[in-house]
């Protein structure tokens, strides 16, 4: 069931691309956490907007438009996601180049943002479906596996490296980078170990279950902050907090990169 705040935000969407672009806009979905029914305060509503036809470049500006009418209204949950077609879902995201994208409140006409194998798999597994019918969607294991390998090894790596040495005490005092690493990047982890996706939530799990029990600290002061962020701190030095937070994201990212 799409949580109220979503749904109203969504038919309040709808309405402003409807009155714009009538009988264009042909399916709505919705990936991430939402769709592992995880939505928690502050949880983001990711989308991905189907069209017949693209708007041209002289209408994008409409697009831009109904999206800043929308984040007027509710500021909350984000509502970050991409513009595509059916037959872009249909071929290798690797292909797909550029396409309107709406972020942390922005309209970006040549964006990229979450066009990648992970959410095209996501909604071949099935997103929160709004309008429509999910179109038949690319889906290639070899594809996704590099795509992740590949991220642990630049991106994950370069926060590994950012986060050194005095970095641990920045990440330590701040809730919403722990549980940006010590979920995030364990997530990947579990793609490759285990061959198949997970939620944030998930990974932290996986890595209470099934990793080795020194890293089973902070994934539950990762789980904490994101499921009950009302509730005390499991750690009472925000430097060693920090520490953990970073060895688990070097581990994850040694380790996975040879997986």
């Amino acid at each position: 069931m799409t949580p109220q705040a979503v749904q109203d935000l969504v038919d309040c969407f709808l309405e402003e691309v409807d009155r714009r672009f009538p009988g264009q806009l042909s399916g709505l979905f919705l990936h991430g956490s939402i769709v592992w029914g995880e939505f928690f305060p502050g949880s983001d509503a990711d989308f991905v907007a189907v069209w017949q036809r693209l708007p041209a470049a002289d209408r994008l500006a409409d697009l831009a438009e109904a999206h800043a009418a929308v984040r007027e209204r509710f500021a909350t949950p984000t509502f970050d996601g991409f513009h595509c077609t059916a037959a872009d879902l249909a071929a290798s995201p690797s292909g797909v180049g550029t396409r309107p994208v709406f972020y942390e409140g922005r309209f970006d006409e040549h964006g990229t943002l979450d066009i990648n194998p992970v959410t095209w798999h996501e909604l071949a597994l099935g997103p929160v479906v709004l309008r429509g019918e999910v179109p038949p969607v690319h889906t290639d294991d070899a594809e996704l596996r590099d795509f992740t390998r590949r991220n642990l090894d630049t991106y994950w790596r370069g926060i590994a490296e950012q986060t050194a040495g005095e970095g641990v005490r920045e990440i330590g005092g701040s809730d919403e980078a722990v549980a940006w690493i010590a979920l995030g990047a364990p997530r990947l982890h579990h793609l490759l170990a285990e061959h198949s996706l997970t939620s944030k939530s998930g990974a932290g799990r996986y890595v209470i279950d099934r990793l080795d029990e020194r890293w089973t600290p902070i994934a539950e002061e990762a789980l904490r902050i994101r499921e009950r962020p009302d509730t005390p701190s499991l750690y009472d030095d925000p430097v060693r907090r920090g520490q953990d937070t970073h060895d688990l994201l070097t581990w994850v990212v040694e380790d996975g990169t040879r997986a």
